[in-house]
Order: C-alpha cells, then structure tokens, then sequence
C-alpha cells in the first residue's frame, strides 16, 4: 500500500466532520450501541440504494485498542523498508521535508482522530467508547455504510498495496465520499449539503483549520494532514456530483469506478471519460528503490508545499493526462525520475511557470535538479530529475514512453 493508503486505512474511517468538529459526550454502552445499529439500518440503505444481505456486526473499542489496530493495519501493510521507500520518494519530490519518525507521524496523527473503523477481516464495525448519542449517530452512521458496501464488494482489494497510488486513492475517494456523504446529509436532515456550494466550502475551511489548530498538528507535513482528510471531501464531492449522472441507479464499483484523483477532483472529467494516460520507463537498467504512480492531487499538493501553503487551498483544473516516477538506489545515494504527460501545451507552459519553476529552483549542496519540456509520442511532457551530483546517469537519463494498451 502506498503512503495515502497508510494514511486511512480501509477500513479506518477517520469520518473527518465527526471527529474534528463534534465535541465528546456521555460514553455509551454496548445495548446503546445495538439500538443505534437498529435504528440507522433503513436510514444507510436508503442513502446508498443498497440492502444488507446480514445484519452488520458491531463492538465498541477503546482509544488504546483503535491506536493498536492502526498500528498492527500500518505494519501488514507497509512493512520495514516499504513505508521509508515511500517517505524517500515523497521527500526527494519535494512533499516532505524529511523523513525522520515517519511511520509515527502517520500514527500520532491519525489515531486521536478515528473515532470508529470498519474492519473487513472480521466484518465488523467498531465505535469509539466514550462518546454520546449524537456522535455515536454520527459514527454508525458512516461505518455502517461501510459494513454494507463490504457485502457487495472487496473493499481491501480496491485499496490493494500493489495497486497504482493514485488508482488507489479514487478507489479510496469513493468508498469514503458514499459513507461520508450518507453521513453529512443525516446531520443535514436528509438534504444534500455537500451540493450547496457556500455551505460546503464553509464546512471544508472548519475542517481544515481544525488540522492545524494545535502545535502539535501544525508540526504534521502538509501531505500528511492533506492527504488525511482528501479522500473524504472530494469523495463526498464526487458522489454528490454522481447523484446527477445517468448512472446514479447503479454503483460507482466495477467497471464504473474512477481510476484517477483526477476524476475524483474534476468529476466532469470523469463524465467525459478522461482516463489517464499509463506511463513506462524504457529500460531496466538500476535498482529501483520504487516506482508509482503521483496523480494531480499530489501535483496540486506539492504547488502548496513549495509555496509555503499551510493549507491545500482551492483545487484548480492542471490539465494532468498522466505521470510516472521511480526513485533509483545509487552508488551516489538516491535519485528521482519523475514523467509528465499533459492534455496540451497550455497545461504544460502553466506548469513550467509555476510548480516547476520553483521545482527548478531547489537547491542543496552535493545535489542537482533538472526540469524539461518535452513531446512523449505526440504529448506535451515533462521531466524532472533530482539526483546527487555524482549520479552516473546525468548524461544518460531513464526514458519512459506512453504504455501500450
């Protein structure tokens, strides 16, 4: 699994409205808890057009046994070695800083965030104790959405390590967006807030605020909190936007499941059928230390974190058809190859003004960066290298070309 999946895990739904916005209240019991689970069933089929094939399980779990549970997920999944290649490719990238203590920066600021999961080993979905009726509503709400669509698909398959990153991330997007728009229209009393644009925005500002209001979480990268909270608002976005498309009487799985942050951030792009454009390095010549896919919502991220942004900000259009990037393990250290390929020469002069310039603008002894423009089979494209000075492939760059369906 890629870093964004290490950051919420299916099924760790950090349900970003509840656990940042809503205050604690009495604890709750177990008989409590049966009666919500009752309670909200007709409520969750009927927001997701979907009907439980058994009733869904349920259990309440301390802070101490959630953080355990994040911690045995992050280890299944990215094990030793795995998650440092992660951090190495994000920071030679420019997205981190560094990448001291990273798998605790992952923990320390997911865990006192989660306030319930859906676990799909056990099939069961878990509430946090300590919590009163309106935020136990409000976490059923959205795990109980995720119990269900587990009886109709794989949810650890979509979100699957070997997977692309960004693949991975509208998969996650979508999943996310179903439960926490179910959840967001209950508070709403059934209407569809997310499509109220001022409203919406408003909630989205209190959110991210909320990810920077203590030192502590200001001390967390911007990829981190980002990336953190990403698959819940443009998920919610891109399922209220599905509510208005000609397949809204079906489900947004299988063949109909977005494949790009792309998609997800610009839902008119997915209704134009703008797929990605898949990428491939020419030669197998190094050792590769890891190799991915970036996606625009990284493309945007790193604009805000080379900009000194605390915050992501407004989401503009990039014109992304499609990137690659591998990191290489050199005698000389690390070294980073990064392919973009634009929708045309507009998207790609943007760019260049912009991100890249301040791409090209790194410096760091014993280091060196290069950014070009240049055409891969027809397509606008980029290339941004940062390798030790000493790299012996400066004058022979790894080439990559558009990969045959």
């Amino acid at each position: 699994m890629k870093l964004p999946r290490a950051l919420s895990t299916v099924g760790v739904s950090a349900l970003c409205f509840v656990a940042l916005v809503s205050t604690p209240a009495q604890g709750q019991t177990a008989a409590q808890l049966a009666w919500w689970v009752d309670s909200l069933r007709i409520y969750v089929e009927g927001a997701t057009r979907l009907r439980y094939r058994h009733p869904p399980r349920y259990a309440l779990q301390t802070p101490e046994q959630i953080k355990a549970y994040l911690r045995r997920q992050l280890e299944r999944r990215l094990p030793p070695g795995r998650l440092e290649a992660i951090a190495a490719a994000y920071h030679l990238l420019g997205l981190l800083p560094d990448t001291i203590a990273f798998r605790n920066a992952v923990l320390d600021f997911n865990a006192p965030a989660v306030s319930g999961f859906y676990d799909p080993e056990t099939d069961t979905l878990y509430c946090r104790t300590g919590f009163g009726p309106t935020q136990v509503r409000e976490v059923l709400t959205h795990e109980m959405v995720h119990a269900l669509q587990a009886q109709y698909v794989n949810l650890d398959s979509l979100v699957d390590p070997s997977r692309p990153s960004d693949q991975a991330f509208a998969a996650k997007a979508v999943i996310e967006g179903q439960a926490m728009f179910a959840t967001v229209r209950l508070l709403a009393g059934g209407r569809n807030v997310v499509g109220y644009t001022g409203v919406w925005n408003a909630l989205v500002e209190t959110v991210r605020r909320r990810t920077v209001a203590t030192p502590r979480t200001r001390r967390i990268p911007l990829l981190l909190r980002e990336r953190f909270i990403a698959p819940y608002l443009f998920g919610a976005q891109f399922m209220s936007a599905w509510q208005g498309y000609r397949w809204s009487d079906t489900l947004p799985f299988g063949r109909l499941m977005p494949q790009s942050s792309e998609q997800i951030l610009h839902p008119e792009r997915y209704t134009a059928g703008d797929q990605p454009i898949e990428l491939a390095f020419a030669d197998s010549v190094g050792r590769v230390r890891i190799e991915d896919v970036l996606g625009e919502l990284d493309v945007h991220l790193l604009e805000a974190e080379l900009a000194g942004a605390k915050t992501l900000g407004k989401i503009g259009v990039l014109g992304w058809g499609g990137d690659r990037y591998r990191v290489y393990d050199t005698p000389a250290g690390l070294a980073l190859v990064w392919y973009i390929v634009w929708d045309d020469s507009v998207a790609a002069t943007a760019f260049h003004a912009g991100t890249g310039a301040r791409l090209g603008a790194r410096q760091l002894r014993g280091w060196r960066g290069r950014l070009d423009r240049l055409v891969i089979d027809d397509r606008p494209a980029t290339r941004y290298v940062w390798a030790p000075e000493q790299w012996d492939r400066w004058g022979n760059v790894p080439e990559a070309t558009l990969r045959l369906p």
